[in-house]
């Protein structure tokens, strides 16, 4: 799993906002990527982070999982 770490305050958001968990380096990269077109920017760290805010990680067998609205 992969987030991103806000290090330029951009939109209202200030610097240290962790946007994700991510299951693809793309999405984050994505993230970070419209950070940077409004001013802001972020770097990409990966390991286990849990569900975002508002999501729980649903067990869906084998090595994959969904994430439900709580």
């Amino acid at each position: 799993m992969f987030r991103v770490v806000q290090t330029v305050s951009a939109f209202q958001y200030p610097e240290g906002k962790i946007w994700g968990p991510y299951v693809e380096q793309l999405d984050a990269s994505d993230r970070v990527a419209l950070l940077r077109e409004f001013g802001g920017d972020g770097v990409i760290e990966s390991g286990e982070y849990g569900a975002p805010c508002g999501l729980t990680l649903v067990g869906a067998g084998g090595d994959g999982g969904a994430l439900a609205v709580a």
